[in-house]
C-alpha cells in the first residue's frame, strides 16, 4: 500500500468545481478507529449544501477538507482496542456526522462503533447509498415521530433518497402510507409500497389527505406550512431542512392547531446500522442507486445531486 492516496479535496466554499482531485497522506488510525479501503461513497444533498457553505456541517469544518460521510469499503488495519471487526471485513457506516466524514477519497478513518458488516449480498454501491439516508429515515419515523402499525403518515419526496428508505420502513413497521412525488416516479412508489401515490406537480396534497399521524418533510418552509394542515391533532411533522428550525411562523401555525413540528440532525450509529443491514439482508428494504460516478467525476456527481430530481442514490465508486 502506498502511503499517498487520491482525495477529492474541498479548499473553499463554492461551486462544484472546487473539488479538486489530490493526492494526501494515507491517515492512521487511533484506538477506536479502523482505516477503511473505501469502495464506494454515498453522495446526499448534505454534501452539496455543506461545499456551498451552508449549514451545520458547514460551520464544522476546517478547510481544506474531504466531504463525504456515507463510507462502504474494506477493513485495513485496527486502531488499538478494535473488537468488532477484523481486517479484509466489509463494513458501512455513515462517519464522524456532522464533522468531517472525509469520504471522497481512497481510504478514510472511522470509528468502529459508527460501522456495522455489509450482508454478503449487497454491493459496495448499495451499501454506500444506505447510512446517512436510512439513519435519518429510521430517527425520522421511529424516534421523533414514534411511527406505528396503523397510522397514516404523509411522505414528501417520497422517490428521493431519505423518502424511498422511509417508505419501505413506513411499510415494515404497518403504517398506511401516503407519498408526493413526479408522475414519472409513480410506479417506483407503488414498487415500494406506497397505499397513495401524489403528483406533487398536478395534485394539492392539502386537499387529497387529511387525518394523517406524522408528515416526514424534506422540504421545509411554506410545504412544512401547508402540511400541518393535514394532521389530525396530536399529529407531528417532521422537519429536516435545519434552516427552517424554529420558524416562527410554522411553530405558531402548529400550536394553533395542537400539532407538532420537530428538526432533527441525524446521528451515526453502528447499532442502528446492524438493524438496517439486517433489513437489507431480509429483502424488507431495498436502496435505489440511481447514478455512479468515479472519484474523478465528483463535480459532475454533486451538480446531478444539486438538481433535486434524483430518483433514489448517487454514488461514488473509487
Amino acid at each position: 500500500m502506498s502511503n499517498l492516496m487520491r482525495a477529492a479535496l474541498l479548499r473553499e466554499f463554492g461551486p462544484a468545481s472546487n473539488l479538486t482531485i489530490e493526492k494526501i497522506p494515507v491517515p492512521l488510525p487511533a484506538t477506536g478507529q479502523l482505516l477503511i479501503k473505501v469502495r464506494a461513497a454515498g453522495i446526499n444533498p448534505v454534501d452539496y449544501k455543506t461545499r456551498t457553505g451552508k449549514g451545520l456541517p458547514a460551520r464544522e469544518l476546517e478547510l481544506p477538507a474531504i466531504l463525504g460521510w456515507d463510507i462502504a469499503g474494506e477493513v485495513v488495519s485496527l486502531g488499538e482496542g478494535v473488537s468488532r471487526f477484523n481486517r479484509n471485513e466489509r463494513v458501512f457506516g455513515m462517519s464522524n456526522f456532522p464533522h468531517a466524514g472525509n469520504a471522497y477519497a481512497e481510504y478514510a478513518i472511522v470509528r468502529e462503533d459508527e460501522f456495522a458488516l455489509i450482508p454478503a449480498a449487497v454491493s459496495d454501491e448499495v451499501a454506500a447509498a444506505t447510512p446517512l439516508a436510512a439513519l435519518t429515515a429510521w430517527e425520522a419515523l421511529f424516534d421523533q415521530g414514534e411511527l406505528g402499525a396503523g397510522q397514516k403518515i404523509l411522505i414528501h419526496a417520497a422517490a428521493g433518497g431519505v423518502g424511498h428508505i422511509a417508505v419501505q420502513l413506513a411499510k415494515w413497521k404497518g403504517a398506511y402510507v401516503v407519498g408526493t412525488a413526479s408522475q414519472q416516479n409513480h410506479a417506483l412508489l407503488h414498487e415500494l409500497g406506497v397505499d397513495q401515490a401524489l403528483d406533487y406537480r398536478t395534485q394539492d396534497f392539502t386537499t387529497a389527505v387529511n387525518d394523517i399521524d406524522v408528515v416526514l418533510d424534506g422540504i421545509g418552509g411554506d410545504n412544512t406550512l401547508r402540511s400541518i394542515d393535514v394532521l389530525k391533532p396530536g399529529g407531528v411533522v417532521i422537519c429536516l431542512p435545519s434552516m427552517y428550525k424554529d420558524d416562527p411562523a410554522i411553530l405558531a401555525k402548529a400550536a394553533a392547531k395542537n400539532v407538532r413540528v420537530k428538526w432533527m440532525v441525524v446521528s451515526p450509529s453502528g447499532e442502528r446500522m446492524e438493524q438496517v443491514a439486517a433489513l437489507l439482508a431480509s429483502g424488507d428494504l431495498k436502496i435505489k442507486v440511481d447514478q455512479t460516478f468515479p472519484l474523478e467525476d465528483v463535480a459532475k456527481a454533486h451538480e446531478a445531486v444539486e438538481t433535486g430530481h434524483v430518483s433514489g442514490k448517487v454514488v461514488l465508486v473509487i
